[in-house]
């Protein structure tokens, strides 16, 4: 290959690197390139180019998250989909799941509070279905809403009480 060989080749892959990026970036299914990373895992959670995740109604300390559940301080819902949280869920959480969010919302206005504490959960920090919820809540004037960001794994893997649904 000789040099004008090579620059041509050079050329034609830094012009398809700037138009992938390009059509990326204005796509509605691109991918979203950032997010939270951790070293040993790679990325945690990626930012939606859709949604954005509020860190600032997370609870991230599973002791009180433990302590809240057992003392009833917030409704709890778990927003997985109904067959999972079958299988296991955090004590006196009710389901609502993100997927039926449309088909649950009047049964979740007439029986919650808008001025009700409410903490949202789903499967673990990878998960961002209960942000998404959570914002839904307070799009809907639900103001006192949290998102325990560890969810059900960090709750399981705590060795924490689980309740399940026969």
């Amino acid at each position: 290959m000789n040099s004008k060989d090579l620059k041509g080749t050079v050329l034609l892959v830094f012009f398809a690197g700037i138009t992938a990026l390009f059509y990326n970036q204005f796509s509605p299914f691109g991918i979203a390139l950032f997010g939270q990373w951790e070293t040993s895992k790679g990325v945690v959670f990626s930012i939606s180019k859709t949604d954005s995740v509020d860190a600032s109604i997370e609870i991230n300390d599973p002791e009180i998250i433990k302590r809240i559940v057992q003392k009833k301080e917030r409704i709890v819902l778990d927003v997985r989909p109904r067959e999972i949280y079958n299988q296991g869920h955090l004590p006196f959480a009710v389901s609502f799941p993100l997927m039926e969010f449309d088909e649950t919302i009047e049964q979740l206005l007439s029986s919650i509070n808008r001025k009700s504490a409410i903490l949202v959960y789903c499967s673990s920090i990878e998960c961002t279905d209960s942000h998404t919820f959570a914002m839904r809540l307070k799009n809907l004037k639900y103001d006192n809403v949290k998102v325990f960001s560890g969810g059900f794994r960090q709750w399981e893997e705590k060795g924490y009480e689980i309740q399940k649904n026969e």
